[in-house]
């Protein structure tokens, strides 16, 4: 029994090559063919894909998710931060953060509109994935800080004194293909989340969804204090809770327990 979990768009780029993997195409192309395994689909772009090659035959949708209870829980009273970021806090300026790959899908020119506004600190977290962040001359500006890539065990640490989370991403074929695990998690915390407008993100009303780059500044300056709001709160601990992995797990154990035995 094979479960194949297509969860990207299939292009060479996430992989920080010019070409697919030889492997990553065989493996596709063979499960596209063969209609007795199950595929598990994380975004409405990628499941439209599979219906195209091969039906709805073991079709599962379920996008991505969050444990809810680690980024949700107080932070450890003895979490140390970096001199840097401590200096940060005592400024007491808003913060506006971003964490996960600093990749060629992340829109620079947008981040630089928002760091215009110097009464904001625009914070950074994750792995340079390509050499995007260092061309796209954003590390210039003083009120942006790049902390290159944290602990999983201590993201929520920092995101715990963000006033907005953020995704900007551009909109192309692999974002898409995306759902944002960010988005839960940022949720999870129950911090006001702004986006480009990602397919994936504007199923939930929780998220501020900006159609262009004004208007994403806009609705920065606009949420800063939604943080202190208690029903988009309720609303993002709801959405958050309902896309725990946990819950996750039990849908896909449901499916494969009726799968085994219609096998039978």
């Amino acid at each position: 029994k094979v479960v194949y979990e297509y969860i990207d768009d299939l292009n060479p780029h996430l992989a920080g090559t010019d070409e697919l993997p030889v492997n990553v195409r065989e493996k596709y192309e063979k499960t596209m063919k063969e209609k007795d395994s199950i595929v598990v689909v994380t975004a409405d772009a990628l499941q439209r894909d599979v219906l195209s090659k091969r039906g709805d035959s073991h079709l599962v949708f379920s996008c991505n998710g969050v444990d809810y209870n680690h980024f949700h829980n107080e932070i450890d009273p003895d979490f140390k931060f970096e001199k840097e970021f401590a200096e940060i806090l005592e400024k007491g300026q808003p913060m506006i953060g971003y964490y996960g790959a600093l990749a060629a899908w992340v829109d620079y020119d947008l981040l630089k509109r928002l760091a215009d506004n110097e009464k904001i600190q625009l914070i950074l977290i994750g792995i340079e994935h390509d050499d995007s962040l260092k061309k796209s001359g954003l590390l210039d500006y003083k009120n942006v800080k790049y902390f290159g890539k944290k602990p999983y065990e201590s993201l929520a640490g920092y995101v715990h004194f963000w006033d907005v989370c953020i995704i900007p991403f551009l909109i192309n074929d692999i974002t898409k293909a995306t759902s944002p695990v960010k988005l839960f998690e940022y949720m999870a915390m129950e911090k006001p989340v702004v986006s480009t407008a990602l397919p994936e993100c504007l199923k939930y009303t929780a998220v501020k969804i900006a159609q262009n780059v004004q208007e994403f500044v806009s609705l920065v300056e606009e949420c800063k204090d939604d943080c202190k709001d208690e029903k988009r709160k309720e609303l993002l601990k709801k959405c958050a809770w309902e896309n725990d992995w946990s819950v996750k797990a039990a849908e896909l154990k449901a499916y494969m327990g009726e799968w085994e035995k219609n096998e039978r």
